[in-house]
């Protein structure tokens, strides 16, 4: 079986440093909030990030505005993945990802900034 590989990294230059770890796409805290906190370890709600020497730094720590005042490393709301998507729609959280993440694309096919074709 192939190692995983930290989902973060292309969201930024520095490269990854310490072990894998779950990095949540939403807060653990907002589910415990809305009484979903079954899905803290749903696979749909986090993805394999480096996390340093601590499972606080890395690209983890660097996405995460709770752990970085700067917030170094931005995922942008095109790169969620669809299973997230739909999820946070079933419960009614779609709200909270435009939030963190900005709106969704209209067309999910064609990500910001690609060049189309002639």
């Amino acid at each position: 079986m192939a190692p995983e590989r930290c989902w973060l990294r292309r969201f930024s230059e520095e490269p990854c440093e310490g072990r894998i770890i779950r990095a949540h796409l939403v807060d653990r805290q907002l589910l415990k909030r809305e009484r979903l906190a079954h899905l803290i370890d749903d696979p749909r709600t986090w993805v394999p990030a480096c996390g340093g020497m601590t499972g606080l730094g890395g690209h983890h720590g660097a996405a995460d505005p709770m752990l970085s005042a700067r917030r170094e490393l931005v995922v942008p709301r095109w790169a969620i993945p669809e299973e997230l998507e739909l999820l946070m729609s079933a419960v009614g959280l779609s709200w909270w990802l435009a939030a963190r993440y900005g709106e969704r694309p209209t067309d999910t096919h064609v990500r910001p900034g690609a060049d189309a074709d002639p």
